[in-house]
């Protein structure tokens, strides 16, 4: 194969994830303000419905990507039924101290108020699930499908998933809203975007390392209930 058909090969995979990312945020953003349109705008309906459409959006993707044999390979799933065995002591490691973070995140992090244990729930739980699965499950092995070197897909899927970040404007500069100020929308997702640097580059190595996509939730669990 010549340099030229894998160079065009390269921006293809590329635009693809591109692609399906812009999708993702464009329906994520439809489904929530048709919830919104039904609710009152208050900071609690608004992060319920954040959580509703992150759930709808990755349930359906999921479920489709999950039959297709390049982001979800029949090799893949066989590593996946040895990773079950091989990291089980590390699983149950990280399995713990993320049941114990979350405890600790409830316990000293908020107040019990509704609305606190609504942004911890979208903040710890669903954003973790979704984006691990998202990229370091089916975006990956869609990459790793083009390239031979693990560590370029490491970098490439880094890249995109701190990029996947600015798609979370609309939910920074409403929760912004509702306080009553939006001129530290910018900062705040600038903000987010050096820690989703570190997030995406600590998980990705985990999925580097170990090829096991519940570490990496396990692991951005903890880091997330950290951050909060």
């Amino acid at each position: 194969m010549s340099k030229k058909s894998i160079s065009i090969i390269d921006k293809e995979y590329v635009l693809d994830c591109f692609l399906v990312l812009v999708v993702l945020q464009i329906a994520r953003i439809i489904i929530k303000n048709i919830l919104l349109s039904v609710l009152n705008f208050t900071d609690i309906n608004l992060n319920i419905a954040n959580i509703i459409s992150i759930m709808i959006v990755g349930i359906s993707v999921f479920m489709f990507l999950r039959g297709s044999s390049l982001f979800n390979p029949a090799g893949n799933r066989l590593t996946e039924m040895a990773n079950k065995y091989d990291n089980k002591k590390i699983r149950i490691i990280l399995f713990i101290i993320t049941l114990i973070s979350l405890i600790l995140t409830v316990v000293f992090k908020t107040e019990y108020i509704f609305y606190e244990l609504i942004v911890m729930c979208l903040a710890t739980i669903v954003v973790p699930l979704y984006e691990e699965l998202l990229f370091r499950k089916y975006l990956w092995n869609y990459v790793n499908s083009f390239v031979e070197n693990q560590k370029i897909t490491w970098v490439v899927i880094t890249i995109m998933s701190v990029l996947f970040i600015l798609g979370y404007w609309d939910i920074v500069n409403q929760n912004l809203q509702i306080v009553g100020s939006d001129k530290f929308a910018v900062d705040v997702i600038f903000t987010n975007m050096k820690l989703g640097v570190l997030m995406s580059a600590i998980t990705g190595f985990m999925k580097y390392k170990y090829k096991d996509i519940y570490l990496c939730i396990f692991l951005h669990i903890i880091i997330s209930c950290v951050l909060l």
